[in-house]
C-alpha cells in the first residue's frame, strides 16, 4: 500500500506572490521610517518653523542646526 501526500489545495495565485508579499513585509517598517521623517522634517520646519519649503531640502540649513545646536561642545 503506497500512501500518497495529498496536494495542497491551496489558492494557486498566492503561492506566485508569496515572495513579493515577503519582501513587503520586509520594507514596510523602513519605507514608512523615510516618510515619517520627510512628513516631520516638513511639518516641523515648514508650518512651525514659518520657513520655505525649499530650504528643507538645503544641506546649510542642516549645518547651521547642527552649528547652533554643538557650538558650546
Amino acid at each position: 500500500m503506497s500512501e500518497s501526500k495529498p496536494t495542497p489545495k491551496g489558492r494557486p495565485w498566492y503561492r506566485k506572490l508569496k515572495p513579493v508579499l515577503r519582501l513587503l513585509r520586509i520594507l514596510l517598517v523602513p519605507i514608512l521610517c523615510v516618510a515619517a521623517l520627510f512628513a516631520g522634517l516638513i511639518i516641523g520646519y515648514v508650518y512651525v518653523g514659518k520657513q520655505p519649503l525649499e530650504d528643507v531640502w538645503s544641506i546649510e540649513t542642516w549645518r547651521h542646526l547642527f552649528d547652533l545646536m554643538f557650538a558650546g561642545t
